[in-house]
């Protein structure tokens, strides 16, 4: 009888120890999922507090810790790719966006960060589709609008980055980057009264913008407005900016005016800020020329095609003092360069022309590039292709164009 009931306490032991057991499994499925929740949300917040701190890499690891906590934290996985892209990592920033956005579709910060990833890793067509979907969440986002305006700008879309530049500024009145950029493209577009108008507007939102006051001196110069280039210039070196442009220009316009040694001291100034500056060096030729002192011009225009050897100008200008000179050979053989750069800059102003009408027309830049090629310029090519198969990477004959160049490329030298 002892033992019968020994073994039934046993039992029932047993089954309150079960009971409690699963009363504490009962009690803990509704305790857990609040406790992963709240560590998860204070990580990803001490991440935050970090990166509000400009601690970007000591921010990380939080919002690794908060996703590694709860896999499903769509926001921490997007604060994670911010910190990697951030810090230039955009292959991980991709893949941790791309893990918000399947998680949370509409989540905007890894919309547009997904966007700016996409333009860091080069996917134009990419990046540009996600900058409009995040145009979708937020249409008044001036800062998205801002972004798409630069990329297509750095794509040679001037049109449809003029457009997006106006919507920023649409939004935001004085936002004054993009003021200065729409200016700018407009100026590519080769429209330098609106970049003008344009220029003048930013200058509104502040008139200590030196870097504006140059822009629009080079767009004044563009339309043979001295006067307007000469007061936009020297605004902009009270302002302390002292670009190797600002006394170019300064020496073109006192050249023009006749004051041939005050030019020959801008030109020798653009020289001090940019030694490369291979105009400079021309402009500085041609007015020692013009003073009478023929081998110090002769110097000059050597630098200049030393400095950039495809200077048409500083080579027809070499060869004809050679040959005033005596130096038949010389001046025949300078005068050979020069006709090929000349025959290649015609050719080369006509496929620019049809690029700029239509940036996306693939055949109209496979042609630019084939060109470049047919003229030994072979990184211009490339860059050209790179560019057209960010736009049209299905597209084979630049596929094919570009293969030929690498191919080129990986050829060894021949030993001298």
């Amino acid at each position: 009888m002892g033992k019968q009931g020994s073994i039934n306490n046993r039992i029932l032991l047993g089954a309150g120890v079960l009971l409690a057991l699963a009363g504490t499994a009962y009690y803990g499925l509704h305790w857990r999922p609040a406790q992963i929740q709240a560590e998860a949300v204070a990580a990803n917040r001490q991440g935050d507090e970090l990166r509000a701190q400009g601690q970007v890499e000591a921010a990380e690891p939080h919002y690794r810790r908060a996703v590694a906590i709860k896999p499903d934290f769509a926001q921490a996985w997007a604060n994670q790719g911010t910190v990697q892209a951030a810090l230039q990592r955009y292959a991980e920033a991709r893949g941790a966006y791309e893990t918000a956005l399947r998680l949370q579709p509409d989540l905007f910060e890894a919309r547009i960060g997904l966007a700016v990833t996409l333009d860091g890793l080069g996917e134009f067509l990419a990046a540009e589709s996600n900058y409009k979907q995040a145009l979708q969440l937020r249409p008044d986002f001036a800062e998205i609008h801002y972004n798409l305006a630069y990329m297509y700008q750095q794509q040679g879309l001037y049109t449809e980055a003029a457009s997006s530049y106006q919507q920023a500024v649409r939004i935001r009145p004085d936002f004054l980057p993009a003021l200065a950029n729409l200016g700018l493209v407009q100026d590519l577009r080769h429209d330098p009264g609106e970049a003008i108008r344009t220029y003048t507007r930013a200058l509104e939102v502040n008139p200590d913008e030196g870097p504006i006051h140059v822009r629009l001196g080079a767009s004044h110069m563009k339309l043979s407005d001295h006067e307007a280039a000469r007061e936009a210039y020297r605004r902009a070196l009270e302002l302390g900016v002292e670009r190797a442009q600002v006394y170019h220009d300064l020496g073109i316009i006192s050249e023009k005016d006749g004051k041939l040694e005050a030019a020959r001291s801008y030109f020798h100034q653009a020289l001090l800020r940019d030694p490369d500056h291979a105009e400079s060096y021309h402009r500085l030729g041609a007015v020692t020329e013009a003073l009478g002192q023929l081998e110090q011009a002769l110097a000059f225009y050597e630098e200049a095609t030393k400095r950039d050897p495809e200077h048409t100008g500083a080579h027809y200008s070499q060869a004809q003092l050679h040959l005033q000179a005596g130096r038949t050979e010389e001046g025949q053989r300078l005068m050979k360069v020069f006709s090929s750069l000349k025959e290649y800059e015609g050719r080369l102003q006509g496929r620019r022309r049809a690029v700029q009408q239509d940036p996306r027309d693939p055949q109209a830049a496979l042609a630019l590039a084939q060109l470049h090629l047919e003229f030994g310029r072979v990184a211009r090519a490339s860059d050209v292709l790179q560019r057209l198969l960010r736009m049209a990477p299905d597209f084979a004959p630049a596929q094919e164009k570009m293969q030929e160049i690498e191919t080129f490329k990986a050829r060894p030298v021949a030993p001298e």
